[in-house]
Parts: C-alpha cells; sequence; structure tokens
C-alpha cells in the first residue's frame, strides 16, 4: 500500500463523540496525541512522521444490512490482491467483533507480516453467523 518499503501506513482510531475534546482538538494536537501514544507504545521508535491527517466520522459503527455478506466478499477479494495489505479489527475488517477479536486479529496480523499466513477473516466467524 506504500510505495516504500521502508516506511509502514498506520492508522489510530479514537472513540468519542461529537462535541467532546477528542472530536472537537484540533487536527495538529490530534496527531501529536497519536505521535505520542505510538511511540509509548514502541511502535513509533523515533522515527519521522511523513505525512498525517484526521478524519472524523461521525456515526461511524459497524451495522449490518441485509445483503451485506455479498458485498463485503466483493471487497475482501479486492483487498486480497494486496500481498501487503492485513484488515483488523472491527473498522478494519466491518465485522462486530469484540474488543479480545479485534486485539486477536492484531496479533495474527503481526505474525502474518513475520511470514504467517493466518486467516485473519476467520476471528469470531461463528458469533457472527459468517462460518
Amino acid at each position: 500500500m506504500v510505495a516504500d518499503p521502508a516506511t509502514s501506513l498506520l492508522g489510530m482510531e479514537y472513540f468519542c463523540d461529537e462535541g467532546d475534546a477528542i472530536w472537537s482538538g484540533s487536527d495538529e494536537a490530534l496527531i501529536g496525541l497519536a505521535s505520542r501514544e505510538l511511540e509509548e507504545l514502541k511502535l513509533r521508535h523515533g522515527a519521522g512522521i511523513r505525512d498525517a491527517c484526521v478524519i472524523r466520522v461521525p456515526m461511524a459503527y459497524p451495522i449490518y444490512e441485509t445483503g451485506y455478506r455479498d458485498a463485503l466478499e466483493g471487497v475482501k477479494k479486492h483487498l486480497a490482491r494486496f500481498s501487503n495489505l492485513q484488515c483488523i479489527g472491527r473498522y478494519g475488517m466491518f465485522y462486530y467483533n469484540g474488543m479480545d477479536h479485534s486485539v486477536w486479529t492484531g496479533f495474527l496480523a503481526a505474525k502474518n507480516i513475520l511470514g504467517a499466513h493466518e486467516d485473519l477473516w476467520s476471528v469470531n466467524m461463528e458469533a457472527t453467523g459468517n462460518a
């Protein structure tokens, strides 16, 4: 997804309510918050941030509609073309997973980056009726 193999693309997600401190914070403040948290989590290791943006999405939550499985299969097929893309969590996979399942997809994605072939889409399939 990123042309330079020495560069990573990261998305930081913050749950908030419209009008609260996070939602109303300046883009610069939110980018600073994300930068500090990445450093604290040892995911940034002092590396510079080349670019950043803030996207506020009101009422964002995965809600299943009739026919969503067919649409999701099309999206999954398209995304499978990218060997360096790992979709994880509720919003990355458009699955209503619990936090434990969302974090587990992150762990499995890390294993994939290290050479494993874990099927992230199979996490919590039984609970969503997609098995």
